[in-house]
């Protein structure tokens, strides 16, 4: 008798042990906000409607871990993305379309990543947005506040992404395979990045070459950091996006080059497109409860199309949050948007249809869990 209750205790110690080394865990996010906008038609017109936050798109995901011993785990996350004011999947409507990943990764050789995935562009630049606050994956989301991701890309099927923590520093590098027999470089995006964080000060740069159907490139290079003095956190980054003339980019779900992932193509057949970016902040928290976030974005781009004019696009914005719990906020944010030159016509990154300037204004409530 006494050495089967050894035998159960034994078991029962083991068997908790394992349940111990794994674990999945459910989170997500509903960010909703009433938002209004001037000029949203070609008369002018105002527009008041109910639809995702200023944030973030909505999602819930899950992931986890397992303990494979040796300071080795397998690792996995699953992610949709839905609009709250209709229930319906985002992204594309791909079940997963914010992220769908699984790998390996042991506590001195890295991490190994293989699915949809996060572009190192927007991971690193990502970073050194105000509306970021230092979170890769959340960047603004209404076109006003986010119009900048276009040039570089979100989200990239078919990638496999290396990862390393070297003291201070994380080195990434990504791979996405286009999938075209025969060329292994068509539809293909590789990337490189790499970031120093000690304290008050982040830092970082990135490399990112993608190439369509037809092997004509976009080249993004970028360089951003933030530096914390109590309570204010600065933010600045720049970037440069070059466009081969006719570079395109595959109908989404069409399984193609580069499909699903909202890059910008470049409509000019003979001349490169160039885009260089600003963008600065500042984040304050003013009381546990109060944060305030001002930031500003501008584009100065070459070459809107054949005729080789020029043009620019920037917004500046401001958001006042309050939290009501660890979860739950609620916010006010307000955004002026400006368009000139030959991006008038263009309407490429951001459409005013009935002038120049919008003024935008929202009120927002988001939950995460």
């Amino acid at each position: 008798m006494k050495k089967s209750l050894i035998a159960i205790a034994v078991f029962g110690a083991f068997s908790s042990a394992a349940m111990a080394q794994s674990s999945v865990t459910v989170y997500g996010e509903i960010d909703t906000a009433v938002r209004y906008t001037t000029d949203a038609n070609s008369a002018g017109d105002h527009q008041l409607k109910l639809g995702n936050g200023a944030f973030s798109d909505s999602r819930i995901g899950f992931k986890g871990s397992e303990d494979l011993g040796g300071g080795s785990a397998a690792v996995f996350d699953l992610e949709a993305g839905f609009n709250v004011n209709s229930g319906q999947l985002a992204n594309q409507g791909q079940l997963f379309g914010n992220q769908a990943w699984v790998g390996l990764k042991n506590s001195t050789l890295g991490e190994l990543d293989a699915g949809r995935q996060y572009g190192l562009a927007y991971q690193t630049l990502g970073s050194y947005s105000p509306l970021g606050r230092g979170v890769a994956t959340e960047q603004g989301n209404v076109p006003e506040l986010a119009w900048e991701t276009a040039l570089y890309g979100v989200r990239f099927d078919n990638s496999l992404e290396y990862s390393n923590n070297i003291g201070p520093f994380k080195a990434q590098a990504q791979y996405s395979v286009g999938g075209v027999a025969g060329a292994t470089s068509v539809g293909a995006t590789d990337a490189f990045a790499l970031t120093y964080a000690q304290g008050p000060i982040s830092a970082g740069g990135v490399y990112q070459q993608s190439k369509d159907a037809n092997s004509n490139a976009l080249k993004v290079f970028g360089l951003g950091g933030s530096y914390a003095a109590g309570p204010a956190t600065l933010f600045l980054s720049y970037f440069n996006a070059k466009r081969d003339p006719g570079f395109a980019v595959s109908t989404d779900l069409s399984g193609g080059p580069l499909a699903n992932t909202n890059l910008l193509a470049n409509t000019n057949t003979s001349l490169q497109r160039k885009d260089n970016v600003w963008t600065t902040g500042i984040g304050f928290q003013a009381t546990p409860a109060w944060n305030f976030t001002v930031g500003y974005m501008h584009d100065a781009v070459t070459n809107v199309s054949d005729l080789g004019n020029n043009g620019d696009v920037s917004t500046v914005y401001a958001v006042a949050d309050y939290s009501l719990s660890k979860r739950t906020d609620v916010y006010f944010e307000v955004d002026n948007s400006r368009l000139s030159g030959g991006e008038l016509a263009s309407a490429d990154l951001l459409s005013i249809p009935g002038g120049s300037v919008r003024t935008g204004l929202a009120t927002g409530l988001r939950v995460r869990f």
